[in-house]
């Protein structure tokens, strides 16, 4: 009797430690199955071990059963995004939808107790980014903004660089991006006013601006390194290439951070082969990126090409971002993409918004605290 007692203790000891390493998969439901829905889905088939695609949504059926056909298991299906968040076999949503839907979808998924993984950004004004916080805090959900690129191989060894001290404390960003035109495949929208189809990402109402939809990673990087918030800024911008459109085609923006570091950051839509370059300047040293080509000046020494730092395999951005968000669903602990750190670049895009259309300096007195 003791050895049987024995031998069973022993089972249940070893089935314990396998459950203890392979912890229950993240159920997940994605709400549009668009162009961008790509990456997500992707990430998600590679990290298939830790987490189950459960439900989709899109208003488009025909594109969600081709999708639903290359899933390892088939997921329920709706066309109402309100049904999913009822399905108790989901457990965390990505919002994978045009900007002026994040408001309506994070709360209503908050308070039906999802996780969420929301696309930036994380709203269309500071009035319902506001909401949003208030709402996470309140539910307690892990809440997670989209801002993927945080997690390239050159974004990551740009912001390790600048937390090892190397180059001292940040005190001057200049970063100028310049690329081609939105995919002129994204959805349109519908003006119920006119019923003009227009790409959503052209339409103040549906995007924000062009800044908060396009800028706001790189405005997320600066933000990251800086490490303080916006005390004033003033912008300038317009469409003086494309027509048909209310979002600028390029603008230019100066902030200035609580730290008394700046930022000189523009951007161009209609200059494809102009590549784009970043200058991180410290009290001790230079960081460039020049394309895709890294480089740092420490102490006076000239520039040196980076070598990247850790793991030389490549997961991808997509995947280190699910990868980060599983564990911190799994641990209960804040993303380091929660909305409040969302918040912050996202205050310069809302305050250019501001500083463009009403012709002045904005401070952080047109935000007020949470």
């Amino acid at each position: 009797m003791d050895n049987a007692l024995s031998r069973r203790a022993v089972v249940a000891a070893g089935l314990a430690s396998l459950q203890a390493q392979s912890p229950e998969p993240v159920k997940v439901g994605i709400i549009g199955i668009g162009l961008r829905s790509r990456a997500h889905l992707s990430a998600l088939k590679k990290l298939a071990a830790g987490s189950k695609i459960t439900a989709l949504c899109d208003l488009e059926s025909e594109r969600m059963a081709k999708v639903n056909q290359e899933l390892p298991a088939k997921a329920e299906m709706y066309t109402d995004y309100r049904e999913l968040l009822r399905d108790r076999n989901v457990g965390a949503v990505v919002i994978v939808t045009p900007g002026y839907l994040h408001h309506e979808m994070a709360l209503a998924a908050l308070r039906a107790g999802k996780d969420v993984v929301l696309e930036k950004p994380l709203a269309l004004n500071y009035r319902e980014a506001l909401d949003i916080i208030r709402e996470t805090r309140r539910t307690g959900r892990i809440v997670c903004v989209g801002m993927q690129r945080r997690y390239t191989r050159t974004d990551m060894e740009v912001q390790r660089i600048v937390d090892s001290g190397a180059i001292g404390p940040v005190r001057y960003i200049n970063y100028e991006e310049y690329r081609n035109d939105w995919n002129p495949q994204s959805w349109k929208y519908t003006d119920p006013a006119t019923g003009q189809k227009t790409s959503w990402r052209f339409l103040k109402k549906t995007s924000g601006s062009s800044e908060l939809e396009f800028s706001i990673h790189s405005l997320a990087m600066a933000c990251g390194l800086v490490k303080s918030p916006m005390a004033r800024l003033a912008a300038s911008g317009g469409v003086v290439h494309y027509t048909g459109r209310d979002t600028r085609d390029l603008s230019s923006i100066l902030v200035d951070f609580a730290s008394g570091a700046r930022l000189n950051y523009s951007f161009s839509c209609f200059s494809p082969r102009a590549g784009g370059k970043l200058l991180v300047i410290g009290d001790t040293g230079v960081i460039r990126r020049d394309g895709g080509k890294l480089a740092v000046s420490t102490a006076g020494k000239p520039l040196e090409p980076v070598k990247f730092s850790g793991d030389a395999s490549d997961d991808g951005a997509e995947v280190r971002h699910y990868k980060e968000f599983f564990e911190n669903v799994r641990n209960r602990k804040p993303s380091p993409l929660s909305p409040e750190a969302a918040l912050e670049p996202a205050k310069i895009a809302y305050g250019a918004e501001i500083s463009i259309s009403e012709n002045r300096i904005v401070t952080a007195k047109d935000f007020p605290a949470v």
